[in-house]
């Protein structure tokens, strides 16, 4: 079976599951098709970023356009892999394009997968929109959903389910996440914040991703926690994503929560998708 994952970058804990649960030793990280250097270069460099997370000799990993992708399989008739494609971490900023990027990249996969997993939830798009992207592709696509069968909000749902996220914000609305990829990537107080803003944004107001002094004094007024999610125990005790969490509570005079997210809903969406008939 070959599976398509179109994902955040954010996502790298789940997606790395994903690739256990599958037992697929071969990965492949979609390049993008364009002579543009700098396009190409930040290309590569996020999926550096990603595949860092996959490191395990048993897996091969690859980057290679989705043309030198099809060819390679059909060459060597290569039964079982992952194709990934991975976009940046603020693509939510502009839910449309995010949500073209993601129609795009199914329409390049599709004629190569069986199915398309999503690394996503809405992000700034309404359901109905992202629903008519998911019906209208030509192979089948699963995404994260809640137990309702309504698709997740964003990656914090992914992460610890829509009713945990609910009780936390019931137990304190001024409540802030973040988690050990997101951490990772960006360190910076102030960019953590943006970008976090950017998905609360989404579409409703965009601006309100740029307007530093704005979100500033939101934070201050209104933010009393950052919940920090751990997958492990080493997560609780990895020293750069504490020290991370600990200048964001400090710049913004917040208190710490330590809580347990998991893979568990990315790898039910996996297990929905390879249920779909091709």
């Amino acid at each position: 079976m070959h599976i398509g994952i179109i994902t955040c970058e954010i996502l790298r804990r789940e997606i790395k599951e994903i690739i256990e649960r599958t037992g697929v030793n071969k990965v492949f990280f979609v390049l993008h098709e364009t002579s543009n250097p700098a396009i190409n270069a930040l290309g590569r460099r996020v999926n550096k970023r990603f595949w860092s997370e996959l490191a395990a000799d048993e897996i091969k990993i690859k980057e290679k356009t989705i043309e030198q992708i099809e060819k390679e399989i059909r060459e060597y008739d290569i039964r079982d892999s992952v194709i990934i494609k991975v976009m940046e971490l603020r693509m939510h900023d502009s839910p449309d394009k995010l949500l073209a990027e993601v129609k795009e990249g199914i329409k390049k996969m599709s004629a190569i997968v069986n199915f398309v997993l999503l690394g996503y939830g809405l992000c700034g798009s309404t359901a109905s929109e992202m629903e008519r992207v998911i019906k209208e592709a030509d192979v089948p696509v699963a995404i994260p959903r809640d137990k309702g069968g309504e698709i997740l909000n964003n990656c914090i749902e992914i992460a610890l389910g829509r009713e945990r996220v609910q009780e936390l914000l019931r137990e304190e609305i001024g409540t802030f996440f973040m988690t050990p990829a997101g951490a990772s990537i960006i360190k910076e107080p102030q960019v953590i914040l943006e970008s976090t803003i950017g998905i609360i944004a989404g579409r409703m107001n965009r601006s309100a991703a740029v307007d530093t002094p704005r979100i500033i004094k939101l934070m201050r007024n209104h933010y009393r926690r950052v919940v920090k999610i751990c997958y492990s125990e080493a997560d609780e005790k990895e020293r750069e994503y504490s020290k991370t969490v600990e200048n964001f509570a400090k710049e913004f005079e917040l208190e710490i929560k330590s809580v347990r997210g998991s893979s568990k809903i990315m790898l039910e969406a996996l297990e929905k998708g390879k249920q779909f008939k091709t």
